[in-house]
């Protein structure tokens, strides 16, 4: 996990390390917290686009009947999440945003409500399609806490051995 050069060799440099490791991994918890509320937070107003889209064009306007059976053509998802190393060797996540492009496979699912998209729909989208982004963001802080962790856990064991 350490190169050679940037090994700590004596037990206060070991210890600074950790400290400085320990203090990262406080602002990461920070940070996953903050996107954690706020992923919850623009759920809910999606939710609550949704019902009042519902509530206006009726139950059955935005229910699982305009969703896609098995019989309904194959099409691929408008956001994907690829998946990359930095420099270091941690996993970084990018959220990929497709064009609508039909040739290709790549369709709008809110036309599966009609052609006419009440703006409450609409948002519900916008705040779902934001929520994705958050979660991804949210993920690659998670996974760099657990990497500071297990460097942490290694220098750990380094300090106990000196």
């Amino acid at each position: 996990m350490f190169s050679n050069s940037t090994m700590p060799e004596t037990r206060e440099e070991v210890c600074l390390l950790m400290d400085e490791l320990l203090i990262r991994s406080l602002e990461l918890v920070e940070q996953e917290v903050k996107l954690k509320t706020t992923i919850e937070a623009i759920t809910n107003e999606g939710r609550l686009n949704l019902a009042q889209t519902r509530y206006h064009k009726g139950p059955n306007s935005v229910s699982s009947v305009q969703l896609p059976t098995e019989d309904y053509k194959e099409f691929n998802a408008l956001n994907t999440v690829t998946e990359s190393k930095d420099d270091e060797g941690i996993t970084k996540l990018k959220l990929e945003q497709h064009p609508v492009d039909k040739d290709n496979g790549y369709i709008d699912p809110i036309r599966w409500f009609g052609v006419l998209i009440p703006p409450t729909l609409q948002d519900a989208r916008k705040k779902f399609t934001r929520s994705v982004e958050f979660v991804v963001e949210c993920a690659n802080v998670q996974i760099e806490l657990r990497s500071i962790l297990l460097k942490f856990e290694e220098l750990n064991k380094m300090k106990n051995n000196m």
